[in-house]
């Protein structure tokens, strides 16, 4: 793996980490996604209650990028 693939999958993870310290799902990964990265479902999918938030609207993840390494990693 690249070292700007390994750079997008970190912060993916930590902007993931983010979200289920709050209680919530990260927008547009399932649980499933989260089990193969290790975490678990935030409070609010294992019934627990959910803490209380800020009001601000989550951004949203930067998922454009693409690896183009030419040994296809």
């Amino acid at each position: 793996m690249c070292l700007a693939c390994e750079e997008q999958e970190y912060f993916f993870r930590v902007w993931c980490a983010g979200f289920i310290a709050r209680g919530e799902m990260p927008p547009g990964v399932t649980p499933e996604d989260l089990a193969a990265m290790g975490f678990e479902l935030p409070a609010a999918m294992r019934g627990k209650d959910k803490p209380e938030s800020p009001a601000t609207p989550a951004a949203a993840p930067a998922d454009a990028f693409v690896c183009d390494s030419p040994d296809g990693e």
